[in-house]
């Protein structure tokens, strides 16, 4: 009988299987060995070529706009264009720019609800159609007719005939040709017609009239051009029926801070577009910003920035620069 007393007799009976049963024990160990640093976490399973891959592919920065930033573009001006729209500043130191282009009859285009002191009297399109709006609103609210427009755009030749007269009858605030208001445009003059009669409406007499004027006249562009307690930033006496157009975001502004055009202009040529804009309303609910940028060179063209993607206008100040004002939505 044999002896099986871990001698190993049958193994060393056959080399063959001697052989396979080592080569057996070697494969189970290696792989027992494997799963355990798997298991471990010691041996991760990785694909060489994905990772040589990965690390081909040079990285890529994405930069993400901030939701209130405004991309801009370059628009293409011409150098006298510095010099008109209605911010453009006349006085007795800023000559006016010749405004034949655009203006126009304003009985051809009247609204129904103002008389004209002379049909002859002519404006900017772009002021008759704030004037129209403005004096429609009136109706609407007062249930009256209220104004009687008196005066608006000059030629030099009539404001040189105005001046001369002027000088005869010793009326020493005389403007000489080319530097009056009234040559932009953009000036209307008007009394408001109540039960008492023509008035100006700083007339205390003008009761209701006056204050819808007031209060609602920076809402369609417009504001006092003379008003009586800047008679030493404007260089005239206060004149209550000269009004200015100047569009709503300004003129809101210069209401609500009571500012005249020279002080509005100053205060515009400190917000650059390199720095911080001016915000502006409408007094409807529409909000708007405004920058200032100076003229570069005194002919030619020059390249002005201007949003990309949102409503903007233009405007020359005719003190060496331009405003651009920006509908935001």
């Amino acid at each position: 009988m044999a002896d099986y007393r871990s001698t190993g007799k049958e193994l060393r009976k056959s080399p063959k299987g001697l052989i396979a049963a080592v080569l057996t024990l070697a494969i189970l160990g290696a792989g027992c060995w494997g799963v355990y640093r798997i298991s471990q976490g010691m041996e991760p399973v990785k694909a060489e070529s994905s990772s040589e891959a990965e690390l081909s592919v040079p990285e890529q920065t994405v930069v993400s706009e901030p939701e209130d930033r405004i991309l801009y573009s370059s628009l293409s001006v011409f150098a006298s264009d510095a010099a008109r729209g209605p911010l453009m500043l006349i006085n007795r130191d800023h000559a006016a720019n010749d405004a034949e282009e655009g203006i126009v009859q304003v009985y051809a285009k009247k609204g129904e609800h103002y008389g004209l002191k002379d049909v002859s009297i002519k404006l900017l399109e772009e002021t008759l159609t704030a004037l129209n709006a403005m004096t429609d609103a009136y109706y609407q609210d007062m249930h009256e007719d209220g104004f009687l427009i008196t005066g608006g755009y000059r030629t030099k030749e009539e404001q040189r005939k105005i001046y001369t007269q002027a000088l005869a009858d010793d009326k020493q605030e005389a403007v000489m040709a080319g530097f009056s208001d009234y040559e932009s445009g953009y000036s209307v003059s008007f009394v408001l017609t109540t039960g008492k009669g023509y008035l100006t409406p700083d007339n205390p007499d003008a009761g209701a009239s006056g204050e819808w004027l007031k209060q609602h006249a920076a809402e369609y562009g417009f504001v006092p051009r003379c008003p009586a307690d800047k008679t030493e930033q404007t260089g005239f006496s206060g004149d209550s029926s000269h009004y200015r157009y100047v569009g709503a975001p300004h003129a809101v502004y210069m209401t609500e801070h009571n500012l005249c055009l020279e002080e509005y202009l100053a205060l515009l040529a400190e917000r650059t577009y390199q720095g911080e804009h001016l915000p502006l309303s409408d007094g409807r609910g529409k909000s708007y910003e405004a920058y200032y940028y100076p003229l570069e060179g005194d002919s030619g063209t020059m390249e002005l920035p201007v949003p990309s993607a949102l409503p903007y206008t233009v405007s020359g100040t005719n003190r060496g620069g331009f405003v651009v004002t920006v509908e935001l939505q």
